[in-house]
C-alpha cells in the first residue's frame, strides 16, 4: 500500500532524537544507519526529512548513515543516482545494503556513488571455497574503487579470521552480540571496555581500510605512536617469510618497544624517515636469512602513523 515510508519517517525522528539525548547526557556516540526503501523516494523527499531532523537536534551529519537496499536500485536508476549524489553532497555516507543478493550488483557499483557496501549474508551462510573466492574478489574490487566493505551474517571466529585476512573492514552478525536495544548496547560496550572511536580516529582508520591487504607480497600493518609499535595485521606471505626463523623474529618484536635496545633505536629512526616522506628500509638478520623491511605511511593522525610494511628476502645480496 506504499505506507512503509511513514515508518521510515518515524525512524528518522526516533534516531535523531536518540542521538541528541545521548549527547545531552555526555555519552559517546557511534554512527547509526537508517534504511531507506524505494517507497521512501517515491512518497517523500528522504533528504529533506533527514536534514530537518538533524538540524532540529543539532547533529553532525557524520552521526547518521543512509543504507539503501540493492533491490531498491532496480527502477528509476536516474532518480536514485541523483538522490544518492545529493545525500553524499550533503555530508552523509551512503551504503548499499545486501550487496550480491541481486542480479546487477557490479553495474550498481559503476552507476552509483556508494561509500560502503554490505556483503550479503548469503556468502556467510554458504561459507565454502567458492564463497571465499567471491568475497576476496569483492573486497579487492571495492578497495580499488575507493569503497569500504562490511560483511553481514558473521557468527564464528573462523569467518571473522577469514574476513580479517582479506581486509574486510567491518562485520555485522551474532559473533559479538545479537541485536540489542540502545540501552543494552551501551551497557554491553561499557561492560566489555570497548573503546569508541572519536571522529578523527574514525577518519584515520577509514584511510587504512582502503588499503588492499590481499597481496602476494609479505605485508603487515604497524601502528607507530612515536615511541612504540603495535603490529595490527600480518598476511600469510609475511608469516611464511618469518617462519624460517620464528624465534629471531619474536625476539625482534619483543625488543622493538624497548627504548634501550638497538633494534628499537633503528626502527624508530626508520619510522621517522618514513614519516618525513623519505625512502627508507630496515635490514635485519634471522639465522641465515636477511630480511629487508620497506614501509610507506598510509594514514596519519596527531602523533600516530600507520605503516604498511613489506618484507623481502635479500640474503643473496649479503652473500655476494
Amino acid at each position: 500500500m506504499n505506507l512503509s515510508y511513514k515508518v521510515d519517517r518515524y525512524v528518522i525522528q526516533e534516531v535523531t532524537q536518540g542521538r541528541r539525548g545521548r549527547i545531552d547526557k555526555g555519552e559517546k556516540l557511534v554512527p547509526v544507519s537508517i534504511n531507506l526503501s524505494r517507497a521512501d523516494f517515491q512518497m517523500m523527499d528522504p533528504l529533506t526529512e533527514l536534514n530537518q531532523a538533524m538540524r532540529k537536534n543539532g547533529l553532525r551529519r557524520s552521526l547518521v548513515h543512509v543504507e539503501i537496499t540493492e533491490s531498491a536500485l532496480s527502477k528509476d536508476v536516474a532518480g536514485l543516482k541523483r538522490a544518492i549524489h545529493n545525500f553524499r553532497q550533503a555530508g552523509y555516507e551512503v551504503w548499499m545494503d545486501d550487496f550480491g543478493s541481486g542480479y546487477s550488483s557490479l553495474n550498481h557499483l559503476k552507476n552509483f556513488g556508494f561509500d560502503e557496501i554490505k556483503l550479503d549474508m548469503i556468502f556467510m551462510k554458504d561459507f565454502d571455497e567458492a564463497s571465499k573466492k567471491i568475497l576476496t574478489a569483492c573486497v579487492k574490487m571495492a578497495k580499488d574503487l575507493g569503497i569500504h566493505t562490511l560483511a553481514e551474517g558473521v557468527e564464528t571466529k573462523q569467518k571473522l579470521d577469514f574476513l580479517q585476512s582479506i581486509g574486510c573492514e567491518r562485520i555485522q552478525g551474532f559473533y559479538y552480540s545479537k541485536p540489542l536495544p540502545t540501552g543494552e548496547f551501551a551497557k554491553l560496550v561499557a561492560e566489555k571496555g570497548i573503546e569508541i572511536e572519536n571522529w578523527q580516529q574514525s577518519k584515520f582508520y577509514q584511510c587504512v581500510g582502503l588499503v588492499d591487504l590481499a597481496s602476494d607480497k609479505p605485508t603487515c600493518l604497524a601502528l607507530d605512536d612515536g615511541s612504540h609499535f603495535r603490529l595490527l595485521y600480518v598476511n600469510e606471505e609475511f608469516q611464511k617469510e618469518v617462519k624460517r626463523a620464528p624465534a629471531v623474529f619474536k625476539q625482534i618484536v619483543n625488543e622493538w618497544n624497548k627504548p634501550e635496545s638497538e633494534i628499537a633505536k633503528r626502527l624508530q629512526a626508520f619510522a621517522k624517515k618514513v614519516d618525513q616522506g623519505e625512502a627508507s628500509y630496515f635490514d635485519f638478520k634471522q639465522t641465515e636469512q636477511y630480511l629487508r623491511l620497506s614501509a610507506q605511511q598510509i594514514a596519519r593522525h596527531e602523533n600516530y602513523q600507520m605503516l604498511l610494511i613489506n618484507a623481502s628476502d635479500i640474503t643473496v645480496q649479503y652473500l655476494k
